[in-house]
């Protein structure tokens, strides 16, 4: 029996295939380190949609071998997938494991070489859930629940379809199953993700899609929420903005990924729609529900992105007036389309626009706030206070942090504030 202990870096996916696999080590009788406790095996989910992802997975790579001298060290998933020879080149005690193989994680335990390099014309790289899921979220107030992998639509600068595969749905009994355990075990809160969300369902049949999930999910027993994780402007129909109107358990919340404000860009960043359809949609949707949050992703520095296209931009998003927006700089990512595009933005005129949209966002961000302060609202208190004032947490619906005093007793329950 081993101790282990597990890194996550990236997305909500990410983070719930690592808790697929802190179970599946915990059910064969391993055991958790605690805190800086050194451990027999230590794994880190790597990300790699950007630079910056792959210098962190190397860097927590080396201090596992630094800090645990005797221990099994595995690099796992999107990295691995995309580099898994700079990976093992690190160090000769580190193993690697495909997105498909972090998930027989007991099976790499016996077999060092179980790591198949991407195999997508077979599905043999998805990642995909098997039997009922997760019956646990660790040190979180809020679950995960992955309902699809995968993604077909490659967005010119994008890696993850050439590291996760095609879009693939996850089997619709497993996910309401675990919903529903999740929900006894006295989670609040539930957020569907995948890497492209909208697309669960589409290759199961006419019957099956994520309006149908959501209202599966939503017509549990109990006194819950459920959150949409990241979803494509094409996916967000005027049906399911009627069924976001008609729940009470559906947050009023929309992430809705932008990129670029300016048409050229999104063209070249094979985004599928225009900047004035974008902002189209977001009147009608507010127009349906004036207090939804609409929170989005924006990146600065695309090859071929001058002042004049930045600016566009930065009308857009004055249109947009978004609640929250996730604002980074372009990432060359090789073995896309764009890493070998021309137009290439100098890292300081990328830095400098980062800053100048995130400084207009904020001001969004404040106004939006603002007015919700006004209304009562349902927040679920988080399991752990803030570090630096020792108040307890807690999120609205519409994803609006608060910080308030209270007994720990509050902690993973809804309250009026």
């Amino acid at each position: 029996m081993k101790k282990f202990k597990i890194k996550t870096l990236g997305c909500k996916v990410n983070q719930y295939e690592t808790q697929l696999m802190r179970e599946r080590l915990l059910s064969a009788g391993h055991t958790e380190a605690v805190d800086e406790e050194a451990a027999d095996l230590c794994i880190v989910n790597t990300c790699t949609v950007t630079a910056k992802a792959d210098k962190e997975s190397r860097e927590i790579l080396r201090r596992f071998l630094r800090e645990n001298p005797n221990a099994e060290v595995v690099a796992a998933g999107c990295y691995v997938e995309a580099a898994s020879d700079i990976l093992k080149a690190i160090d000769k005690r580190v193993r690697v494991a495909g997105n498909r193989d972090k998930l027989d994680i007991l099976k790499l335990l016996k077999d060092r070489d179980c790591f198949a390099p991407p195999d997508f014309a077979r599905g043999k790289s998805l990642a995909m859930t098997k039997g009922d899921g997760i019956t646990n979220f660790h040190s979180h107030t809020k679950a995960f629940v992955k309902v699809q992998d995968g993604c077909s639509n490659f967005c010119s600068y994008c890696i993850v379809p050439h590291v996760r595969g095609p879009s693939h749905s996850r089997d619709p009994d497993s996910i309401l199953k675990e919903i529903t355990r999740l929900i006894d075990k006295g989670y609040r809160e539930l957020v569907l993700t995948g890497v492209c969300l909208g697309d669960f369902g589409k290759d199961l049949g006419k019957d099956k899609d994520l309006r149908w999930l959501i209202g599966k999910a939503c017509a549990i027993e109990g006194d819950f929420r459920l959150r949409l994780s990241s979803i494509e402007l094409p996916d967000v129909t005027d049906e399911l903005i009627g069924d976001m109107q008609a729940s009470t358990k559906l947050c009023c919340h929309l992430h809705i990924p932008l990129q670029s404000g300016d048409d050229e860009i999104l063209k070249r960043m094979n985004r599928r729609y225009t900047a004035s359809c974008f902002v189209d949609r977001v009147r009608y949707i507010r127009s349906q529900i004036p207090d939804i949050a609409l929170t989005t992703d924006v990146i600065v520095g695309f090859p071929g992105e001058g002042d004049r296209s930045f600016k566009v931009t930065m009308e857009t998003l004055k249109q947009i007036r978004p609640s929250r927006a996730h604002i980074f700089t372009y990432s060359p990512r090789k073995g896309t389309v764009a890493f070998d595009m021309d137009g290439n933005i100098p890292f300081e005129a990328r830095r400098c626009r980062l800053k100048e949209l995130k400084a207009l966002t904020d001001t969004f961000a404040h106004e939006f706030r603002e007015k919700a302060n006004k209304k009562k609202q349902r927040v679920l208190v988080e399991n752990t206070r803030d570090r630096k004032t020792g108040l307890l947490t807690g999120y609205t619906d519409t994803y609006i942090k608060l910080l308030f005093d209270g007994p720990d007793e509050l902690m993973g329950r809804f309250i009026e504030k």
